[in-house]
């Protein structure tokens, strides 16, 4: 029989907790995502045990998300990641560039292989990154980017604050998500903003075509949070920050019908010659209107 929890963020009792993700991929039988009916957050419980995590980020994670990401995008190397991630700029930068100017200083947290990092230095941004995965340190420092293992380092070495901090897809990995944005809110200059990327939990392949196949994939371990339109202003209310969020959808409708017809991941543009670009636009643009999409952006502003 499951332990039914008491909620990690707003600490309410059992009665009011479902489980919202039964199996957890990377996880164990005791594992479940939990829904609290108060504060509608979904998060891990029992969560990752910390030591173990420390050593999983620093040794396993670039493994765990080559085994995860299917055709879409290459963990082998830093180099192949490095370049499967080019599509990724060309989608974010669209909507970053409303945010910065030649000279900005740019934090990247969990900046990977340094595609964001060097698509805005060419854009004559002063950037820095801070992750605390060993896999593709050297192949960012080689491009001259300066990176950090930990914030202590960063703060030693960096001063005067950053215009900008962004970070995609490392919130809902984040333990204790309001004292992180505290923190970091902190490394801002005056008006500096932070600008970062979260998985839906509205996902239309959850919630909307309910395909078991991917109900089994999406539930991660390395994840604590799960976040939607109505739960995230709640991390930032309890945070005292202002904030913004926009809908957005990532993956393609050749995603979607691959994991239909196939339960797999891998399937983005599969079909896009045949589908063409203006029904793939428009069939994104419905699900953002309804907030049935895979990404949310959030803009926090000092």
């Amino acid at each position: 029989m499951t332990d039914v929890p008491k909620c990690r963020f707003c600490n309410s009792g059992s009665l009011s907790q479902t489980i919202r993700g039964d199996f957890v991929y990377g996880g164990t039988e005791d594992q479940h995502f939990w829904e609290c009916a108060d504060c509608q957050m979904i998060y891990l419980s029992p969560p990752f045990d910390e030591e173990k995590e420390d050593e999983f980020y620093k040794k396993e994670f670039e493994k765990y998300m080559s085994k995860r990401a299917g055709r879409d995008m290459d963990w082998t190397g830093p180099e192949a990641h490095f370049q499967s991630n080019q599509r990724e700029v060309q989608r974010r930068m669209p909507f970053l560039e409303k945010y910065i100017k030649r000279g900005d200083r740019v934090l990247e947290i969990g900046c990977s292989s340094g595609f964001m990092l060097s698509a805005l230095k060419e854009k004559g941004l002063d950037v820095y990154g801070l992750d605390p995965s060993g896999g593709f340190v050297d192949y960012v420092r080689n491009k001259g980017i300066s990176i950090f293992h930990k914030l202590d380092d960063l703060i030693k070495e960096v001063k005067g604050g950053f215009d900008l901090i962004i970070h995609y897809y490392v919130f809902e990995h984040i333990r204790h998500p309001v004292d992180f944005l505290k923190q970091y809110v902190l490394l801002l200059k005056e008006g500096g903003k932070m600008i970062f990327e979260v998985p839906c939990a509205s996902d239309p392949l959850v919630e909307l075509y309910q395909i078991p196949a991917f109900d089994k994939f999406y539930w991660s371990v390395v994840h604590h949070w799960y976040f939607n339109k109505a739960s995230l202003p709640k991390v930032f209310e309890k945070a005292k920050v202002q904030y913004a969020l926009f809908p957005e959808q990532r993956y393609d409708l050749s995603n979607h019908m691959v994991w239909m017809s196939e339960g797999k991941p891998g399937g983005f543009g599969k079909y896009s010659e045949v589908f063409g670009s203006q029904l793939d636009k428009s069939y994104k643009e419905q699900l953002k209107k309804n907030w049935l999409c895979d990404t949310i952006i959030a803009v926090v502003k000092k």
